[in-house]
């Protein structure tokens, strides 16, 4: 029992005897098994869902009707990755793109973001997940400044064994979004939903257009503390599913 409270459920309990101490000792290594299982598949859950998201389902925490919260979602897309997938075997696609989602999840987690998914090259984060922080669009704008740097740092070192530059978009917009399982009755994700994401997928579009790799929305920007921070007046675009075009600024 000791070594059960520190962790330890490696070692076994001899058995030694057919009384009831025996069906104990039995009854303890059963335990250590179940719970040697437990937590490998919590550490395997944690590898596919955000360790934010998995203690919400695992503890049982997401409301079926799901909740209204107010965050800031980024967007990260590669550019032009159809093509590069094209010429490279699959190992090295996926060796590269890997490569890419580990520094990106690092860069956006240790700026209080968690990653929702990756969606083929894509990948959607949300700050503020827990619904705490107040201050999530600057956390997010300073994550893209931080992947911005990452991918500088990337390139130096593909520039070094002779591979070709990558290059990313990333679109930034605040608001309230419907956070909660969504998929049928045997299989569900945790998703964020509303016009907020759209949006901030929409931005991160927007930037092929205007030759731009970090594209915020005015409402992102009126909430900015932008101490330090330059914000290049971009206008006003027409976006898909939005009636009215949308005031955007980049992030110099």
């Amino acid at each position: 029992m000791d070594e059960i409270s520190r962790g330890n459920l490696e070692k076994q309990v001899p058995i030694l005897s057919s009384d009831e101490f025996a069906r104990v000792a039995e009854k303890t290594n059963l335990m250590m098994l179940g719970l040697k299982e437990r937590d490998f598949c919590r550490s395997s859950f944690d590898k596919y869902v955000s360790p934010e998201i998995s203690r919400k389902i695992l503890d049982d925490a997401i409301s079926p009707s799901g909740e209204i919260l107010d965050v800031t979602i980024l967007f990260a897309d590669l550019r032009n990755f159809t093509g590069f997938a094209e010429k490279r075997s699959p190992r090295a696609v996926v060796e590269m793109i890997n490569r890419y989602f580990t520094e990106m999840e690092g860069v956006i987690s240790s700026h209080g973001g968690v990653v929702l998914q990756f969606i083929g090259d894509e990948i959607e984060a949300v700050f503020d997940a827990s619904g705490t922080a107040g201050n999530h669009p600057d956390q997010a704008v300073a994550a893209a400044l931080a992947m911005r740097a990452a991918m500088q740092r990337l390139n130096l070192e593909r520039r070094e064994r002779g591979d070709i530059e990558i290059q990313h978009g990333i679109g930034i917009h605040s608001g309230p979004v419907l956070a909660g399982n969504v998929g049928s009755s045997k299989r569900k994700s945790y998703s964020m939903l509303g016009d907020t994401v759209n949006l901030a997928s929409r931005l991160q579009v927007l930037n092929k257009k205007l030759a731009t790799d970090i594209l915020v929305s005015g409402e992102t920007r009126n909430r900015l503390d932008r101490s330090g921070l330059r914000l290049q007046p971009m206008g006003q675009h027409s976006v898909k599913g939005k009636v009215e075009p949308v005031v955007v600024y980049s992030v110099v």
